[in-house]
């Protein structure tokens, strides 16, 4: 094989790589979108709670530093807190691991009990 034949099956090579990282990329977008299709475009604090799962809604209205955008950022809709769906999807995923970096974010500070799960 000539070494113009190899650069030629090199670049091949990586432009199919390339493509794959995109489609496993447009898939995985793909996914999250399926995945949140029905979610209204402001989301209560109880729609969002009984998506995340854990502490009960009744948890989060008590403790604000949990609820989406630790608090913050939500909108009044028929008279309701409301979060854009967006910023929902996003707090989904926070843990208490996360949750620190997560409350700076929006300049709110912790109780010790998880500002230390959060350090852990």
């Amino acid at each position: 094989m000539k070494d113009g034949e190899s650069l030629v099956l090199h670049g091949m090579q990586i432009a199919i790589e390339r493509l794959t990282m995109e489609i496993t990329k447009q898939r995985q977008e793909a996914e999250v979108q399926a995945r949140f299709k029905g979610l209204p475009e402001w989301v209560t604090l109880k729609q969002a709670a009984e998506l995340k799962g854990g502490p009960t809604s009744t948890t989060y209205e008590q403790k604000s530093f949990l609820m989406p955008c630790c608090g913050k950022n939500f909108r009044m809709v028929g008279g309701r807190r409301c979060w854009h769906r967006d910023d929902v999807i996003v707090w989904l995923g926070i843990t208490d691991k996360e949750l620190k970096q997560y409350a700076d974010k929006y300049s709110t500070r912790l109780p010790d009990t998880y500002e230390k799960r959060s350090a852990g």
